[in-house]
This record gives C-alpha cells, structure tokens and sequence, in this order.
C-alpha cells in the first residue's frame, strides 16, 4: 500500500511540474495574467544592474537584465550569467529611492526583483526592488520651527538613548503637512523630544510624516 501511494504521489508531483513548465514557457505571450494587487508577485528574479537610466534626470529606475548564479569562484564568492533568452533591459524600481530619488545602486550590482502586473491601461509588469542606500535616510531630533521649515539635529542610538551626530540642519520641510493649520505641528510640545526619519532629496533633507487628524 505504501509504495502504491508513493506512486500516486511521484505522478502528481511530476504532472504538477510539467504545468508549472507550460505556464513558465506560456509567460511572454501570456503578460497579463491575473495577480491581485495585495498578492504575490508573479515570479522572483535576479538581475544585474546594468549602465544608464530611463530617468533624466535619473530618479529610483534602473536598467537590469535578468541573470543567475552558476557557482562560487575560489574565493568564496558566488558567480552569475546572463539567463538564456532571459529579460534584458527592463526597468527596474528601487522603491527604497522612490522619494530621494537618489539614483545610487552601482552598475553591475545583483538585486532581486519582483516581477508584477501593473493595472493601467492597458496592463503591463513591472519590476520592483528593495536596495537600502547609505546616507539617504537619517534619524533627527526636532529642534525648532520657523517660516515653513524645522530645524533638526542627526541622532544616532547608542546605549539606552539617542546622541548627537553632526551639526544641525536648518530649513527642512515636512512634505506630510498639506494644509495650514498642520504647519509646524512637529514642533510641539516642547517638553517632549520628537524623533523622525529624514530622506535626503535631489532639493536637499525632507521630512515625509503626515499629522493626525480627527474627522
């Protein structure tokens, strides 16, 4: 009985393969299958960032081209090549550039990639990455607010609390405030210390944090 059901199951398992190869060869022509918007993507892929930007100036978007590990080289690295018949200069997002817009993954650098569908009309997939950037991001302390900017101290964590890293940084803007009576909210109240992300931008350091509102 054991090995009877061991059968069945190596012949699903393989009928199951053979599907998953039909839908994969099936892939160009069939673009616009159905991927909910919350859901998975449709597929999981490396790519090398390769020379240029669709942006111009350029912005979080990338050339890449689709490539795999073949191996490690003798000192312990792993090794890649282009896939066969694979994507070529397809744009790439880095979404964590998607408001510095920084542009600061180098060329030739791996990164995985999501491959999504996008509902526009009509349809297409796009391709999304999630490459920290050095230097983009900070932690600051507010310190002041003043004719429509904050002026914030770096911060770095060190031990059980925060300590000044650098000099002050004077006139950033907190994009999040849309309307009047949101203005400078950050800044109160002043007996209390207020911590927030800072993203540096092709226009200088900004804040992106909406207020709280009551409806």
């Amino acid at each position: 009985m054991g090995q009877e059901r061991l059968k069945i199951y190596a012949n699903e398992a393989a009928r199951d393969r053979r599907v998953e190869r039909q839908v994969d060869l099936a892939r160009p022509t069939e673009k616009w299958a159905e991927v909910t918007p919350g859901g998975p993507p449709y597929r999981l892929l490396w790519c090398r960032i390769t020379d240029g930007a669709p942006g111009n100036p350029p912005d979080e978007r990338y050339y890449g081209d689709e490539v795999r590990p073949t191996g490690v080289d003798a000192s312990g690295h792993v090794t890649w090549e282009a896939v066969p018949d694979g994507l070529r200069q397809i744009v790439v997002h880095n979404m964590a550039e998607a408001v510095p817009k920084t542009h600061l993954v180098p060329t030739d650098t791996i990164v995985r990639v999501e491959e999504r569908l996008d509902r526009r009309g009509p349809p297409e997939m796009v391709y999304l990455a999630e490459v920290g950037i050095a230097g983009a991001e900070r932690l600051a302390r507010i310190v002041s607010y003043a004719s429509g900017a904050y002026t914030v101290q770096p911060v770095r964590r060190e031990g059980g609390g925060f300590v000044d890293e650098g000099d002050p940084i004077a006139g950033v803007p907190n994009l999040g405030e849309l309307w009047d009576d949101e203005a400078g909210y950050l800044a109160g109240p002043s007996q209390f210390d207020r911590y927030v992300r800072i993203f540096t931008t092709p226009a200088g350091w900004t804040i992106l944090l909406h207020p709280p509102r009551m409806v």
